[in-house]
């Protein structure tokens, strides 16, 4: 068996996300869903690391893990804090059958599951954004995006979306300093999600 330091091995597969849906978006490759992405990136990450003991079904297995994650501890109740008084969505470069495991593996009770799989283009696509504020019936100005990625964050507020970031510090552990972000100042900063709601009514 091969000798895998895990958390190179998962932060090496991440590095590649961002590239690959950027070349779907330019139409370099074919559309495909995140699942697809991820399969694909996940035999380059053992090509590269000299991965040569995992089977196909092995390759399965792991691509499932993205279908159990644990949510942050402070989402569940927050979203249900949240429907008390706006609309909830997603809003995810995540495929759609891959949001609803997620969902239902961590208790998270939006009200609307928004998908790059809905417009085939994945963030920071403008299409994305506009898209979904638009199968709300709503005006951008009306909606906000929460996000723990400024560039996400930047891209929704080009669109004329109300901004809050998430910090999320330990998200990639002592790897942080490989994933650049911009410098993007959101409307909104919180540690939490449960702020988030008082930050609402009282600035919107």
């Amino acid at each position: 068996k091969d000798k895998i330091n895990l958390e190179e091995f998962v932060i090496n597969w991440r590095l590649k996300y961002l590239p690959i849906l950027k070349k779907v978006n330019n139409k370099d490759i074919s559309w495909k869903k995140l699942d697809e992405l991820h399969l694909i990136i996940l035999n380059e990450v053992c090509h590269e690391m000299k991965i040569k003991s995992l089977t196909e079904n092995d390759k399965l297995v792991i691509l499932d893990f993205w279908h159990k994650l644990n949510p942050w501890p402070d989402s569940s109740s927050a979203i249900n804090q949240l429907n008390k008084n706006f609309i909830t969505a997603t809003l995810s470069n995540g495929n759609i059958a891959l949001q609803k495991d997620l969902l239902s593996y961590g208790n998270l009770n939006f009200d609307f599951i928004f998908s790059a799989e809905h417009f085939y283009k994945y963030k920071p696509h403008k299409v994305v954004y506009t898209g979904a504020v638009k199968h709300l019936n709503l005006k951008p100005h009306e909606c906000a995006l929460i996000a723990s990625h400024k560039n996400d964050l930047l891209a929704a507020s080009k669109c004329g979306l109300k901004t809050i970031y998430i910090s999320r510090p330990k998200e990639y552990g002592a790897f942080k300093n490989k994933f650049v972000e911009s410098n993007f100042t959101a409307d909104i900063d919180v540690n939490s999600l449960k702020q988030i709601k008082t930050h609402l009514i009282k600035k919107f």
